[in-house]
């Protein structure tokens, strides 16, 4: 398995003009060519580095209600891209991605994933990879459990180096497995999830996954804190002064989990008290993907729980935590703020504050809140309204990268936007990489290079890094609110402890 083609490069507009069957170990063999492996061969040769472009392949949702977050991502992994080839490329060899939509759609998230790794089915009946045929969620609605694929894949003579910033966790769940199976690099995914990306159900080819933000469970701990600080009581039984809006999937789920495993650690309590629900201990309300139909109701189940905990005087503080997108976050606000401040409702005596997972794509869910305008009693939308998020605030940050990607951004005419920085570091730190290999470029030949890059002084954290037992760049979150007119205020910083401690490190603002 895995033998009958080993390449990653598109050899473009047939053979060069200035090929040569010289063969070659590193680019310093080929003068002013490049080093690569050409289809199936094994033994690399000396060719233009204008036929070597390196390709990346995108699956991400153009279209549909979660289009914002496709494009986002797109557009960052583009300017980071530019950047690069605009500066001589790779050792003269120029970057290129195919982005495909999937509409945020997981079945197709994996045929787009077959389509860019152009996987070949064998007629091996063991997989490369244990988790390709493990029974993992399609993503219907209930959902079902089928494996990626029974027999062994392998990649194809198109196949691309990197499936690059997929979004979401649904989706991820799909593609991931056809990425490790079909051993091409799984990098940067928009997506916090444990499962499948932080986790080893795939075993050794677990090695071809990167992620560069910080996870769910992380961001988790850092939203417990702020709810702690901002005067929720949840300590012992204190649970209940919590709630979860989440996606009803394995998006939805990890959010969750991160949500419960979070109160466990900030009360240092071994389990829920007993007279909590065994299954969904914090009280939940699930919206379904991609139909922002099943909000509303939703919403009156979540004004049912709060007034049960709407005090006889005096005011009680309430932490809601939001694993969702941004079009079902607004409208879920919206609808609590009505209830809460309309005729008969409860007023000043519930003080709510709505933390959004970083996922939530906080620009488009700030321009909707912003437009919205104010709930009956004049609170704007935006007020106690903030978003976990795992790139510094590109509105006051001044690291050398947020404002490289500023000023990128500007000159593109692109507004700023938290989802397209994220794509852009991802990017560039993939980059760096990519500039440590010297001869052909290969997914494992990318591996070593991405594990052992030096210190890059990005300004994102003092525990910034890959290396070979840690395949997460990043393990910090920069807490941000929205102000009226749609702007970020920064409101905390978190990251993790060098101690033992599970909490971190919280830094209010």
């Amino acid at each position: 398995m895995m033998g009958r083609y080993f390449f990653v490069l598109a050899l473009v507009g047939g053979c060069s003009s200035n090929f040569t069957s010289k063969t070659c170990t590193t680019d310093s063999d080929c003068g002013d060519d490049a080093c690569e492996l050409i289809g199936s061969a094994t033994v690399a040769v000396c060719v233009s580095p204008a036929d070597a472009t390196i390709q990346l392949g995108q699956s991400a949702p153009f279209s549909g209600v979660n289009a914002a977050l496709g494009t986002g991502m797109n557009n960052g992994i583009k300017l980071a891209i530019d950047e690069i080839n605009g500066s001589g490329g790779i050792h003269g060899r120029m970057l290129a991605i195919t982005a495909l939509d999937d509409g945020y759609d997981p079945t197709q998230a994996q045929a787009n994933a077959m389509s860019l790794t152009d996987a070949i089915v064998t007629s091996d009946t063991t997989t490369n990879c244990p988790n390709t045929a493990n029974p993992v969620s399609n993503g219907a609605t209930p959902p079902v459990n089928v494996p990626v694929s029974t027999v062994a894949l392998d990649r194809g003579t198109t196949g691309v180096l990197a499936l690059v910033g997929s979004v979401g966790t649904p989706t991820a769940v799909r593609a991931t497995p056809v990425a490790t199976e079909t051993h091409t690099l799984f990098y940067g995914p928009f997506t916090g999830a444990t499962t499948p990306l932080r986790d080893m159900t795939a075993g050794a080819c677990q090695k071809y996954v990167f992620n560069v933000r910080a996870s769910y469970a992380e961001e988790g701990v850092a939203t417990m804190e702020y709810f702690m600080n901002n005067g929720v009581q949840i300590a012992t039984a204190g649970y209940k002064n919590l709630i979860s809006f989440d996606q009803n999937d394995s998006f939805g789920q990890a959010g969750y989990n991160a949500m419960t495993a979070a109160w466990l650690a900030v009360t240092g309590a071994q389990a829920f008290p007993s007279g909590a629900d065994p299954t969904n201990p914090i009280a939940r309300f699930r919206y379904t993907r991609n139909d922002n139909t099943s909000v509303p109701a939703q919403a009156t189940a979540a004004e049912a729980y709060l007034q049960g905990l709407v005090p006889a005087s005096g005011s009680i503080d309430v932490g809601i935590m939001m694993t969702d997108v941004y079009s079902s976050g607004a409208e879920f606000i919206q609808l609590i703020r009505q209830w809460q401040f309309g005729t008969g409702g409860p007023g000043m005596k519930l003080n709510l504050h709505f933390s959004n997972i970083s996922f939530v794509g906080a620009d488009a869910l700030a321009q909707a809140l912003h437009n919205a305008g104010n709930a009956p009693n004049g609170m704007p939308f935006t007020q106690d309204v903030l978003v976990s998020q795992v790139v510094p605030n590109y509105q006051t940050n001044t690291a050398e990268i947020v404002t490289s990607y500023n000023k990128l951004a500007q000159s593109a005419g692109e507004p700023g936007n938290f989802t397209a920085l994220e794509g852009y570091i991802a990017t560039k730190i993939f980059v760096e990489g990519l500039l440590q290999v010297n001869g052909p470029v290969t997914p494992d030949s990318m591996i070593p290079a991405l594990e052992n890059l030096p210190n890059l002084s990005l300004g994102l954290g003092a525990t910034a890094g890959f290396s070979s037992t840690n395949h997460q760049y990043l393990d910090s979150v920069w807490g941000t609110t929205l102000n009226a007119d749609g702007s970020f205020a920064d409101k905390y910083y978190w990251t993790v402890s060098p101690s033992t401690s599970p909490l971190g490190t919280f830094m209010s603002f």
